[in-house]
């Protein structure tokens, strides 16, 4: 399952950012958690639009190129894994940041 999550997460940012730009991920422990942080140079989620990515359905890609529920999957697995996802955005980087309970 969270292969699923980490592929997801991948592909949305590749996707984001028209198939060029850079992807950073990050992983480390804090406290009890083990954090990945997934930072692209995409052109960023507009802030009306960051409550509304992790419903089922939604997308914000053409029609025909994404079902919508790639991110409601994602946050379906991580809470099973008793963690956290969450979105930073601005024009130009967006960051998902997901906890897991070591």
């Amino acid at each position: 399952e969270l292969n699923q999550v980490w592929t997801n997460l991948v592909q949305n940012a590749i996707q984001a950012m028209d198939y060029k730009g850079t992807l950073t991920i990050n992983v480390f422990a804090e406290n009890d958690f083990i954090v990945a942080k997934f930072t692209d140079t995409g052109k960023g989620i507009p802030e009306e639009l960051k409550e509304r990515i992790f419903e089922p359905f939604f997308t914000t890609k053409p029609q025909g190129e994404g079902t919508g529920l790639g991110l409601q999957i994602v946050k379906k697995i991580i809470s099973r894994h008793h963690g956290y996802i969450s979105v930073d955005s601005v024009p130009g980087m967006t960051t998902f940041n997901v906890k897991l309970p070591i």
